[in-house]
Order: C-alpha cells, then sequence, then structure tokens
C-alpha cells in the first residue's frame, strides 16, 4: 500500500457518518432489512423463472459439469473413490460422483462489503466462514444461489479513530435445480477503512493506494532439505484413508486425534472465480509421484526452495477446464474503489498469498480420510487473518464477538490461533482433535476442530467440522444426547 500521514484522514466516530457516507450507509441499511422483510424466498417460482426481478438476494445460477466437478475432485483429493469413480459411487447408491462439499457456495455472491464509494482505504480481516452440506451435489446439477440475510455493524470506537471498523455477515442457501436445498452459507469479514480529508485524497485511487494489508510476504520462505521430506513422506505412509471401511459413532472417542495429512507444498494458488465457491487454476500434491520409486525419477527438485516438480508445469498445476475462468471484480483502477480479487491473490515472481477457501479444501479431504464413505461432512467451518496475526503484522484491529473459536476447544491448542497467512511454498499439514460428540433427533454427530500448519509449525488456517457418523444403534428411539 502507498504510504500516508495519518492526519490526512478523518476522524470517524460509531454511527455517526460524513457527508459522503451517510447516504450510502443508509441505503445499504435498506437492502440489509428488505432482505430480512422478504422472507423465505418461493424456490420453485425461483427454478420455474417465476420470481420478479426486484425480488432482493437472488444470485446467480451455475450448471454443474462433470469436468469441472473432476478436476477440483482430482487436485484435492484424488485417492477417494466416492469423489473419482462413477461405478463405485453408484455401488454406495449415489446417481454419480459426488461435487467437493463446498460446490457452489461462492462468498462474494452472498457478501456484500460497506460501500465501496463511502471509503478510500480498504483493510480486510477476520474473515469466519461455515458451509452446511444438506444434501449432495452431482454432475449435471443446476444450482441457485440466494441471499436470505446480511448484518453490518458499526464496532468503531467511541473515543473516535481514522478507522472505521465494520464487521459483516451474510447468509444464504444454495438449491439444486429439485428445489432442494443443498447448502446453507454464512460468510463473515471485518473492514478497517478510512477516509481522506478535503483535498488529501490522491488523484489515482487504484488498487496498491486503496489496499492496506500486512506484509504476509515477509515471511521467508522454507527450503525443503531431505529430513523434511522423510517428514513428509512419513505423514503420507500413516495417512490410512478409510473409505468404504466404516467408522461407528460409537467407536469414536473425544479427545481422539486423527491422522494427520498433508498437501503441497503448494506450488500455486488457485484464483476467485464466480460462482463456484472453489477456486480456478492451482497446483496438486505430487504424492503419488514422490513416493513411487521410478516416478519420483521423473521429477526436478528446485535448487532455491527444495520442492519437487514435474517437467512439465501444466502436470502439477492441472489446465482449467473450459468455461470456467478466474473471476475478477470491477477493474480497481477506474477510481470507484472496488477491489479486484486478482491483485490480491496475484502471483509475484518469488510467492503468493494462498486465498482461504484452498485450505478449506485441504482439511476436506483429512475429514474425508478420518470418516470415510459411510460419514457425511456436515458442517466446515473456517477462519483466518484473526486479530492475534493482525497484531503481530503490525496491523491491529478489534475482535469481531460473531467468530467461532476454534482452537479454544482443543485443550493443548487453547491461546493459540493463526499467526500468519497462507503463502506459496508453503505445507498444509492439517491436523484435527476431536471436542465432541451427541446424538439428535435419531442422528449420531462428532464435532472437530482442526487448524493447518506449515512446516515450521506456523498456523494459517484454523476452523471446525461436524461430522454425522452410522451408529451400531441406528433405529434405536433416541432424542439427544451425549454420551
Amino acid at each position: 500500500m502507498a504510504s500516508y500521514d495519518p492526519a490526512d484522514f478523518e476522524t470517524l466516530y460509531p454511527g455517526v457518518y460524513t457527508a459522503r457516507e451517510a447516504e450510502l450507509v443508509e441505503k445499504r441499511i435498506a437492502e440489509n432489512r428488505a432482505l430480512e422483510e422478504r422472507g423465505q424466498v418461493d424456490v420453485k417460482a425461483l427454478i420455474e423463472g417465476r420470481l420478479a426481478e426486484d425480488i432482493p438476494g437472488v444470485g446467480p445460477t451455475l450448471e454443474v459439469t462433470e469436468a469441472m466437478v473432476r478436476y477440483n475432485n482430482k487436485k484435492y483429493d484424488p485417492e477417494n473413490r466416492l469423489l473419482n469413480d462413477r461405478e463405485y459411487a453408484r455401488a454406495l447408491g449415489h446417481p454419480d460422483i459426488l461435487a467437493m462439499p463446498c460446490y457452489g457456495a461462492h462468498d462474494d455472491t452472498f457478501i456484500v462489503p460497506y460501500p465501496p464509494e463511502a471509503r478510500d482505504t480498504l483493510l480486510v480481516s477476520q474473515l469466519g466462514h461455515g458451509i452446511t452440506s444438506c444434501r449432495p451435489v452431482y454432475p449435471g446439477d443446476k444450482l441457485y444461489l440466494v441471499a436470505d440475510r446480511r448484518r453490518m455493524a458499526d464496532r468503531t470506537p467511541a473515543e473516535g479513530s481514522i478507522y472505521r471498523r465494520i464487521s459483516l455477515e451474510s447468509a444464504g442457501s444454495v438449491y439444486n435445480q429439485r428445489g432442494e436445498k443443498v447448502n446453507d452459507v454464512v460468510f463473515r469479514a471485518s473492514e478497517s477503512l478510512k477516509i481522506f480529508k478535503e483535498g488529501k485524497r490522491p488523484e489515482k485511487m487504484g488498487f496498491r493506494e486503496l489496499w492496506e494489508a500486512p506484509d504476509w510476504m515477509a515471511r521467508p520462505a522454507h527450503y525443503y532439505t531431505d529430513d523434511d521430506w522423510g517428514f513428509i513422506k512419513g505423514v503420507w505412509a500413516k495417512e490410512q484413508p478409510r473409505d468404504g471401511e466404516p467408522l461407528y459413532w460409537e467407536d469414536v472417542r473425544v479427545g481422539e486425534q486423527p491422522n494427520w495429512t498433508a498437501d503441497g507444498p503448494i506450488e500455486a494458488s488457485v484464483a476467485p472465480t464466480a460462482p463456484y465457491g472453489m477456486g480456478a487454476g492451482g497446483s496438486r500434491t505430487l504424492k503419488k509421484e514422490i513416493l513411487d520409486p521410478e516416478l519420483s525419477k521423473t521429477l526436478i527438485r528446485g535448487e532455491k526452495d527444495g520442492i519437487y516438480r514435474t517437467p512439465a508445469r501444466e502436470d502439477h498445476v492441472p489446465p482449467v477446464p473450459d468455461g470456467a475462468v478466474p473471476f475478477f471484480m470491477i477493474d480497481p483502477d477506474t477510481g470507484d474503489g472496488a477491489v479486484d480479487t486478482q491483485n490480491i491473490h496475484q502471483e509475484t515472481e518469488d510467492r503468493a498469498v494462498l486465498i482461504n477457501f484452498l485450505g478449506r479444501d485441504l482439511a476436506v479431504r483429512h475429514v474425508n480420510n478420518w470418516m470415510g464413505h459411510n460419514g457425511w461432512l456436515q458442517s466446515i467451518r473456517w477462519g483466518i487473518m484473526p486479530p492475534e496475526a493482525m497484531a503481530a503484522a503490525g496491523k491491529p484491529v478489534p475482535a469481531n464477538p460473531w467468530l467461532e473459536a476454534f482452537l479454544e476447544k482443543v485443550p493443548h491448542m487453547r491461546g493459540k490461533t493463526c499467526t500468519v497467512h497462507g503463502l506459496t511454498g508453503d505445507l498444509a499439514l492439517v491436523k484435527s482433535y476431536v471436542y465432541d460428540k451427541y446424538h439428535c433427533d435419531g442422528a449420531f454427530y462428532v464435532e472437530l476442530a482442526w487448524w493447518i500448519e506449515t512446516i515450521e509449525g506456523d498456523i494459517w488456517l484454523n476452523g471446525g467440522a461436524t461430522v454425522k457418523l452410522p451408529s451400531r444403534r441406528a433405529g434405536a428411539a433416541t432424542t439427544g444426547g451425549r454420551l
């Protein structure tokens, strides 16, 4: 970001808006209220194209192509037969392979920022998202994205600040062509924004001028030694995916720590791609090649980082299927204050920032390994850039009380959270802990906290998962409780 004198900015107070903000904020509040007053959308009318054009909250549709489903499944969980083998999936009662659980849960469709025209600079922190999977998504489905609720809270300190501190939350639903809900979604973020005093605003307000962020890339890149590779191979050897072997609820104990999984080192990040809820691009893990004595001989080890790569980049950064184009918002150099997500996650000659949902999908593989094909990932939640990480990087922000403190539920991890941002070149070492189990209305659930570490032990993403498991007591009368 460009360097500015703090004296060049207005002092802002909670609920007291400048002339530039007032009308825009009032409009945004009215939009949020209209969404709340709309109530449940008429899903049948939505699917049949009969909804009035002025119904608020109606988002885009998404055709679920087999090519895109296979592209993501193979990139993130290539050994999972339920996601990659149609005949195997059918033998388990599914009509086809399953898409990854967050397919179509596209954050930028649902979350709406503080009005961009009302601010000059922007610092984003404390992303905290959650997807509840109500039923599977299959190739051939058509998805309908609908926002249901949005709220915005002004947390600017009473004594005033050059930053207006805003908490945002948006919730919504994703339906398929039969009118069945496949996902409930919630996306949260915190924005800290500044407004120039009259006469102090630069003539040009492109991305460099408006975007404020910690220098995440100041963290040195790691060189992967032979010992590091020995450790990674050891993690892979112990992964032991459960596959079709049932994991029964009764056999899970609170305090259990599922086998770690390792992905990477990550060569390339994904780019935001509307409205998939997953990114386009990004590298795959070369586990198969590295562990195979013959295939490993074909790999090239980088002199600078010790990372193994295939001779042809397209073999470890798979080509994106036709029609899936990375989504970039409005051109940031138009001066309208909009943010281009390409710039946030842009690759440089050395490293790039990893988008948050890349880590989420690696955590999904971790949970899939543990629960097997008879389990169901009911909910996946994740968070990044908490106050602790922002403060350590020189950008302190107030805590957002709407967010879940995932690692406080893990006795040996209390007081810990994300301290860095994931970067290309990082390992994704996924760990988890079972902190609760219960049954409700005849279903049996397990709660896990999970987190992702670099090879040095820095946490770059954390989250939670709710898993529904088969039970030996299935069919018995149960109302609810914990054991």
